[in-house]
C-alpha cells in the first residue's frame, strides 16, 4: 500500500530577486510535491502549503535548507491553524487563549463564524517556537471543544500522528453524523493508543490507516446498499436456524421456536437500524417475541445489538462480561495492534455496553485461567438442548463454544470462520482489511490446541452432517 499524502506548510526565505519562487517550486516539483496553498507580502516570509507523503516532504525540507530556504528541523517559529467549535456563550473562547497563552504563542490570525445560533467556529493561526509545542496545544485544546487543523508545519513525527488522529476523527465525524462528544472520545482515545503503541516499538499510523478503511467500507454499505447474505435452515420441526452475514462484522444467527428467539453474536451497533429492518421482515412480530442473546465472545463486531434489542436475556460467561463492560480487558495485551484497533473500532461502531441488569453469566466455579475446553453450563432453548464451553484463550478470555448433539450443531465464535465461502460483500472487505478475519489477537498455539479439542468433541458423536457455525462466512455442514 502506497505511503499516505499529508500536507505541511514550508516558512521559506525567499531572496527578493527574478526566479526565487520559481527555484522553490522546482525543488517541491522534483520530489512530486504538489503546492496547494501559497501566501507572501514582500519583505515576510513566503508560506508554501504542499500535498505529499511524508518522506517526499522530508526530502524537499532537506533540499529547501541546502539552498538557505530553510532552515532543516527549523529553530523558528513554525505555523500552526486550527479550527475549533465553541459554544456560543460569554467566555467560552477563553479556555482556549488559556492554553495557547500557557505555551507563550503568539496568535496571528483569528477569525470567527457563526456556524449556528448555539456554535461559532474559530479558526486560530499561530506562530509556535516548536512543533512539539503546536501538539501539546492541540492536545490540549481538543480536550475542550472539538478542533480540526487547517494547516501546519514542522517536521516532527509525533505532531503528524496527532494531526492525522484529529483529522481522522472529523472525517468519520461526517461519515456518520456523530455528536462532538464522540469526536472528542475518538480523539482523546487516539492519543493514549499513539503512546501504547510507541510504547511497544509500533506505529500508530497503521492503526489509523486500518480504522479510516473500516469506517469507510461501512460508510458505503449502510442503507439501501446493506446487503446481507440471508440463510435459512430447518433444524427440527420445531426450531429454525436463520443466518445473517453483514457486509462486515460477525455473522449474526438466530434460532426460532414458537414466539421465542434466540440470539448467538449480534454484528455491528453501527448496523443496527439495518439489522432491525432484517429482522422485522423475517419475524413480523418482532418486537413481541421473547429474545435471549447470547455473546461467543467480547469483541465489538459481535455484540453491537446487546444495547439494541429491547427486553432481550442476555447470556455470556464471566470473562467475557469483564471486557465487554468497562473495557476491562485481558491480562496482558497478547497484540498490541488488535488491542488498539479494537478501542477505536468500539468508538467508530457506535457499541454501546448493554445493561448490566440483562445479563446472566454461563458457569459458576470457572477458574480464571485454564489451558483446557471446560464443559460450563447446559441450557435448553426450545427442543434443542446446547452444552456450553469456554476455550482457553485461543482468540480471547471467556471464549464460548455452544454444541448440541441432536440436531448436531457448532457454534464455534471466532475461533473458526470459512474464509472459503464468504459473502461477495464480504469478500471485498477482506481485501480491504484482511487482519480482520484472520484473528489478529488471538495465541497461534493456544488456538491450534483449542480447535483440535472442539474437533474431538464432535468427532466422539460421528462429525458426518454437523452444521458448523463460524463467525464470518457461510454455514458449513461436515
Amino acid at each position: 500500500m502506497s505511503e499516505e499524502k499529508i500536507l505541511r506548510t514550508f516558512t521559506t526565505r525567499t531572496p527578493d530577486k527574478p526566479g526565487a519562487f520559481m527555484l522553490a517550486c522546482k525543488v517541491i516539483m522534483d520530489h512530486d510535491g504538489n503546492i496547494v496553498r501559497v501566501s507572501f507580502n514582500k519583505g515576510v516570509n513566503l508560506f508554501i502549503e504542499v500535498y505529499a507523503t511524508r518522506e517526499q516532504l522530508n526530502a524537499i525540507d532537506k533540499e529547501l535548507s541546502e539552498i538557505s530556504y530553510v532552515d532543516y528541523m527549523p529553530k523558528e517559529p513554525t505555523i500552526l491553524v486550527m479550527d475549533v467549535r465553541i459554544k456560543d456563550v460569554p467566555g467560552a473562547l477563553y479556555p482556549v487563549l488559556k492554553v495557547i497563552d500557557k505555551y507563550d504563542v503568539n496568535i496571528s490570525y483569528l477569525n470567527s463564524k457563526a456556524e449556528s445560533r448555539d456554535y461559532q467556529n474559530f479558526n486560530i493561526g499561530m506562530e509556535v517556537e516548536r512543533p512539539e509545542i503546536s501538539k501539546k496545544i492541540l492536545d490540549e485544546v481538543a480536550t475542550i471543544y472539538p478542533l480540526d487543523v487547517v494547516s501546519y508545519n514542522g517536521n516532527y513525527h509525533d505532531l503528524d500522528i496527532t494531526v492525522e488522529y484529529i483529522r481522522l476523527a472529523n472525517s468519520i465525524q461526517r461519515l456518520f453524523s456523530q455528536s462532538d462528544d464522540v469526536v472528542k472520545m475518538f480523539i482523546e482515545e487516539s492519543k493514549q493508543i499513539t503512546e501504547v503503541m510507541k510504547e511497544h516499538g509500533q506505529e500508530p499510523k497503521e492503526v489509523f490507516d486500518s480504522i479510516k478503511q473500516l469506517a469507510n467500507f461501512i460508510a458505503f454499505h449502510r442503507d439501501l446498499n446493506f446487503k446481507p447474505r440471508l440463510t435459512e435452515i430447518a433444524l427440527t420441526p420445531e426450531t429454525t436456524l436463520h443466518v445473517i452475514e453483514p457486509p462486515c462484522g460477525s455473522n449474526t444467527y438466530i434460532l426460532r421456536n414458537n414466539d421465542s428467539l434466540l440470539f448467538i453474536d449480534s454484528g455491528l451497533g453501527i448496523f443496527a437500524d439495518e439489522m432491525i429492518t432484517e429482522l422485522r421482515e423475517m419475524f413480523p412480530c418482532f418486537f413481541s417475541m421473547e429474545k435471549t442473546m447470547i455473546a461467543t465472545h467480547a469483541d465489538v463486531d459481535h455484540n453491537g445489538l446487546l444495547s439494541i434489542i429491547e427486553g432481550a436475556k442476555i447470556l455470556m460467561t464471566k470473562k467475557t462480561k469483564d471486557i465487554l463492560i468497562g473495557h476491562k480487558g485481558d491480562d496482558g495485551i497478547k497484540n498490541v495492534f488488535a488491542d488498539c484497533f479494537g478501542r477505536l473500532s468500539r468508538i467508530v461502531n457506535d457499541y454501546e455496553e448493554p445493561n448490566i441488569d440483562s445479563i446472566s453469566i454461563l458457569g459458576k466455579d470457572v477458574p480464571e485461567s485454564h489451558d483446557d475446553l471446560l464443559f460450563i453450563d447446559k441450557f435448553r432453548f426450545g427442543d434443542i438442548e446446547f452444552e456450553v464451553y469456554e476455550g482457553n484463550g485461543g482468540h480471547m478470555k471467556g471464549e464460548t463454544i455452544l454444541y448440541s448433539r441432536e440436531p448436531k450443531i457448532l457454534f464455534t465464535g471466532d475461533l473458526y470462520s470459512n474464509l472459503d465461502d464468504l459473502s461477495p460483500e464480504r469478500a471485498e472487505f477482506e481485501t480491504v482489511a484482511p487482519f480482520l478475519l484472520k484473528n489478529s489477537d488471538s495465541n497461534p498455539e493456544l488456538l491450534n490446541s483449542i480447535c483440535s479439542k472442539i474437533k474431538d468433541i464432535i468427532d466422539k458423536d460421528g462429525k458426518k452432517g454437523t452444521i458448523v457455525c463460524g463467525g464470518h462466512g457461510a454455514v458449513k455442514r461436515l
